[in-house]
Order: C-alpha cells, then sequence, then structure tokens
C-alpha cells in the first residue's frame, strides 16, 4: 500500500506511458472491477487540436455560475498533478489522490494500466457522488482515447488541425476521423470552424447517429466581433460575451461553450438567465493561455505546441501590437512540426531563442538545423537567459514563452 502522496505520484508516472494496442478492452475492464462510476453522472465530451482546456474552463464557469457542482478532467497540468482533476476549480486533495489511487491498485489486481488509462480511472472515480455534471476532456483523438467509454449528453469538437500525426494521422482526414469518434447517437455536437477538406467526415459520422450539429460559421455564429486591449467582445444571439484575449479562436472557444452549455440545460430541462451566466463566463482563469506575467514590458506564456495554435498567437499580437518586437523563447518536442515552426516565427518575429527541457520527448540542440535563420540562436540554459535578458526589455518588446506546457510550468514559477 503507498503510504503518502508523493508515492501514490511517484507510482503513477512509473506506469507506461503507452500500451501497443489502442483498444479500449483494458480500460473498460478496470472500469468494471471499479463499479463502473463514469456512469454515475452526466458527462460532457471535449476533444479537438487546439481550444480544449480554454473551452473546458469557459464551460465549467457557465455550469458553476448555474449552480451545479462541475467535475473537470483535464491535461497536462502547468504546476501539480492535481490540476488535472478538479470539482468546480478546487483541485483533489493529496489525501483523496492517495486513498483512491490505493482503491484502484487494489481493485484491479495485477492488471496493468498505462499512465492515462490510470488517471482516467482516478478522475472518473473521483467525481462520483461528488459532481452534478463532469467536463472530460480527451488526452488524444477520440475514437481510441482512454476517455471514450462515456455516453455524454454533450460532444464537443473545438478545432481539427495537424497535431499527434504520429499517432493518430498521418493526414488531416485521419485525423477528422478519429476526432469523430467522440460522437454519439443522439448526442448533440458542438463544432469549432471545420476545414472544408474534413467538414464532410464529421456531418457525414454526425448524421449516421442523429447527432444534432452546431457548427461554428454555419448555426452557430458570432457577431458583432472586437479585439481592443486584451479583451474580446462579442453577440452571442441577442447577448453581449467579454472575455480575456487577443485570438479570434477564443471568441470562438467560448461560443462554442455557451452553446454546449445550453445544450445541457436543455437536455435536462434547466431554465436559465443566459445574459447573468455568460456574465461568469471568465470567473475563474486558468494559466498558460496568454498568460500575461509583466505588462510593462509585456511578457506573456502560453503553451501553444503546434503550428496552428503558433500561427493564430503569433498572428494576434503583431494585430494588436503592431509596433512592438517579439522576441520568443521556444522549447518544441520531437514530435512536433518544429521546422516549420520556426519558418513562421523566424518570418514575423525579432528574434527567437530554442531552448530544450530535461525530459526525453524534448527536442535536443542537435534535433535543429539552426543555419537558415538568421535572427534564431539556441541557448542551454533558459534560466541564466530569464536572468540576463528580462530586466533589459524594452517598452517597444515583448517576450514570448511559448511552444511547450513544460516549458510554461517550468517557468511559471519564475515569475511568481
Amino acid at each position: 500500500m503507498l503510504k503518502n502522496y508523493q508515492e501514490a505520484i511517484d507510482y503513477i508516472h512509473s506506469l507506461p506511458k503507452f500500451h501497443r494496442t489502442n483498444k479500449l478492452d483494458r480500460i473498460k475492464s478496470a472500469l468494471e472491477k471499479l463499479d463502473n462510476p463514469q456512469n454515475d453522472y452526466p458527462t460532457i465530451h471535449v476533444t479537438g487540436t487546439n481550444g480544449k482546456g480554454s473551452t473546458c474552463n469557459y464551460l465549467s464557469n457557465l455550469l458553476e455560475a448555474d449552480n451545479l457542482r462541475v467535475g473537470m478532467f483535464t491535461s497536462p497540468f502547468i504546476k501539480v498533478f492535481n490540476e488535472r482533476i478538479q470539482i468546480s476549480h478546487q483541485m483533489i486533495n493529496d489525501a483523496d489522490l492517495l486513498r483512491l489511487t490505493n482503491k484502484i491498485i487494489d481493485c484491479i489486481d495485477e492488471m496493468e494500466l498505462s499512465e492515462f488509462e490510470f488517471v482516467t480511472c482516478l478522475g472518473f472515480l473521483y467525481f462520483s457522488g461528488r459532481v452534478d455534471v463532469a467536463i472530460i476532456e480527451v488526452g488524444i483523438g477520440a475514437a481510441h482515447d482512454k476517455t471514450n467509454v462515456i455516453t455524454p449528453d454533450v460532444s464537443v469538437i473545438t478545432s481539427i488541425e495537424m497535431d499527434h500525426e504520429q499517432i493518430i494521422g498521418p493526414t488531416i482526414q485521419d485525423i477528422a476521423i478519429e476526432k469523430s469518434g467522440i460522437i454519439k447517437q443522439n448526442v448533440p455536437l458542438v463544432t469549432g470552424y471545420l476545414p472544408g477538406t474534413v467538414r464532410g467526415i464529421v456531418l457525414n459520422k454526425a448524421k449516421e447517429l442523429d447527432s444534432q450539429v452546431f457548427e461554428y460559421d454555419h448555426n452557430l455564429k458570432i457577431k458583432n466581433l472586437v479585439i481592443d486591449d486584451f479583451k474580446i467582445h462579442f453577440d452571442f444571439g441577442d447577448v453581449k460575451i467579454e472575455c480575456n484575449g487577443i485570438e479570434k479562436t477564443s471568441a470562438i472557444n467560448a461560443a462554442i461553450s455557451i452553446q454546449a452549455f445550453i445544450c445541457f440545460e436543455n437536455k435536462h430541462g434547466r431554465k436559465f438567465d443566459l445574459p447573468e451566466i455568460v456574465s461568469h463566463i471568465e470567473l475563474n482563469e486558468i494559466p498558460a493561455r496568454l498568460q500575461i506575467v509583466q505588462n510593462n514590458p509585456l511578457i506573456i506564456l502560453d503553451g501553444a505546441h503546434n503550428l496552428a495554435a503558433i500561427d493564430n498567437l503569433i498572428n494576434s499580437l503583431i494585430t494588436n501590437e503592431p509596433n512592438k518586437d517579439i522576441i520568443v523563447l521556444y522549447a518544441g518536442m520531437k514530435d512536433k512540426n518544429r521546422h516549420d515552426i520556426l519558418h513562421l516565427l523566424a518570418k514575423n518575429t525579432k528574434q527567437i531563442f530554442v531552448t530544450s527541457l530535461d525530459m526525453p520527448r524534448a527536442a535536443k540542440a542537435d534535433d535543429y538545423d539552426l543555419s537558415k535563420f538568421p535572427n534564431v540562436s539556441y541557448i542551454n540554459n533558459y534560466r541564466k537567459y530569464l536572468d540576463d535578458h528580462v530586466q533589459s526589455l524594452k517598452s517597444n518588446q515583448i517576450l514570448l514563452i511559448t511552444g511547450s506546457f513544460y516549458l510554461v510550468s517550468e517557468l511559471e514559477s519564475y515569475f511568481a
């Protein structure tokens, strides 16, 4: 039996990251041994290439504003593991995490789960008897993701773009097929923008399963969008919405969340005052999403880690701060399209400092060819770089730290 919280965390992290099969048999068997806690409460299932975390957070804020106890299962964490499992924005406490970890170990006997399978069981078990609804964010994909053992009240696809091609690709059509696995029979689907190359895949799957679709830019629209001074304003129907940010995608994610909230409330016959509810959409914020840690000069932490997310982020920064030079501290993973990301950054920013993290997936110096980029250089010690350069930043400069949630996690405490 594990004796303390740290032993529980060490045990979880010692589990294999992946199994050779992508089938759901193992986690289904484990959940049966735990009396299927995932069936004890309504759920909302969220997938998408980008925007999952923000959408889950917006949605939780809306549901909490209607006096519901809301479970939220997300990844990755920024500061502590417990962030991944929350109820109404309160993290699972250390004692419950230890107790439930031991319970799962006892119940599953010798069955070896992957780390994500185990954590998924932990989240489902913790929410049982404690929540009115749980928002479940997928790990990767949807159809074969270990969270795909639920029949939700609402399914959400925030976006479909290129990422994790080695696992759920290689083409965007493959990715769309995988993410369409979140669609369930007679369960409404809320989506962000669907590229024309994959829109038919999603809509055909929804039609096959009699799933009503609320699709951004079709029957789900935002009007009168204004972005100014890191604030976003738009109209959702006749309701005025305000949230923080500089990217149009943030407005889309907010609209997706509002529509998912409406679908859930309607399913359960709940009456609500939408203008009052949406005034709470920013009640709780999450770190590493356009997180401003210093205002003058501006320093931003953002966990954008694929080409689409970084493209949105950089273009939005340029649009909102056209007279400022952007300096980037970047760390990427080996499985990301680092060359295209650096090509984009090099064209649109003043200077890029590439660094690495102390983890197997992180790209190291010899994984990059920086000779093609005159404004890109490699640094070994990113903390020393910050020690030497933060104080010398000028008012017309922005320091953007991005490329990986792990880098942002490492540095969030630096600016605390």
